[in-house]
């Protein structure tokens, strides 16, 4: 019973159950985690159910410029609807992008939000941000993956900080009631993350498109 959480009974269970786990984890982040602040440059790395939870939340927290990078046109395209100003479909192509608008010294963030943890994710992250900025790894590696390559002297030198996240730093018992208020009140978007709904015989097509980058998020509805 200690990760139960009683919602309000006007909420809409098929929204709710949302914030579960991908909009805690990715809204918590960006806010907790990386600690996004006013005017800040943020890159999002990573476009599914957690990815867009934190480009809202960096949008919440008052980002001027968020930079949402997948390789699935799909994805890059619904980015803006939750608060991301330009897309790329590369870590790259996005810390290019940051560069070009802070005078040559990228981002002030970078969130690691990709499906699976690969080894060359947390250091093409560290080459996207600024002297002393941070990236959060969120994303989730094989148990049996090898260490991650980074730049040494970039850790040291350059101050820069890789931080780890798990949900978000986010606290069930308060925080799912918050961010469900949040959507009550208009200030974050569940209901556009919702790509299509399937009854349980249609789970393996949910599947699919999962696996396929056709769904922000899937549903799986229990009529």
């Amino acid at each position: 019973m200690e990760s139960v959480v009683k919602i309000d009974d006007d909420l809409p269970l098929d929204r709710a159950c949302l914030v579960g786990c991908a909009v805690s984890t990715g809204w918590g982040s960006a806010v907790n985690s990386a600690a996004v602040q006013p005017g800040d440059t943020v890159i999002v790395m990573g476009l599914g159910g957690i990815g867009v939870s934190a480009v809202q939340g960096a949008a919440h927290a008052g980002a001027a410029d968020i930079i949402a990078v997948d390789p699935v046109p799909f994805k890059r395209e619904m980015a803006p609807v939750f608060g991301a100003t330009r897309t790329a479909a590369s870590i790259e192509e996005a810390a290019e992008l940051a560069r070009e608008t802070t005078n040559g010294q990228g981002a002030d963030s970078a969130i690691v939000t990709v499906g699976v943890l690969r080894p060359e994710h947390p250091g093409q992250a560290l080459a996207a941000v600024r002297k002393a900025g941070t990236v959060v790894v969120t994303a989730i590696a094989p148990h049996d993956a090898p260490g991650a390559p980074v730049l040494l002297p970039d850790l040291t030198l350059s101050q820069k900080r890789l931080q780890g996240s798990l949900f978000g730093a986010t606290n069930g018992n308060w925080d799912v009631r918050r961010l469900l208020n949040l959507y009550r009140t208009g200030q974050l978007k569940l209901d556009e993350m919702v790509t299509r709904t399937y009854k349980l015989d249609e789970i393996t097509l949910g599947y699919e498109d999962l696996n396929a980058g056709r769904n922000i998020r899937g549903v799986v509805l229990h009529d």
